[in-house]
């Protein structure tokens, strides 16, 4: 039997935005002065790990629960 773990939609909300902001904050280099990346590659990589992780948040986000809560 597979045991299924849901998302909440407050959850999945947090991880797009943390995700998305670690991508753009990365991008702009203002997290450079709390980590200290070794090589260019390093920070494109965590870049773009950052924004796939907002990437799935968006994903995981129970749109019609979501409308339904607001209206």
């Amino acid at each position: 039997m597979i045991k299924r773990y849901n998302m909440k939609n407050y959850q999945a909300i947090l991880m797009a935005v943390v995700g998305i902001g670690i991508g753009i904050l990365t991008m702009n280099g203002t997290i450079q002065n709390h980590i200290h990346f070794e090589d260019v590659l390093n920070e494109m990589a965590f870049a773009v790990v950052g924004l796939m992780i907002g990437l799935l948040g968006l994903i995981a986000i129970d749109y019609t629960k979501l409308l339904k809560g607001l209206l």
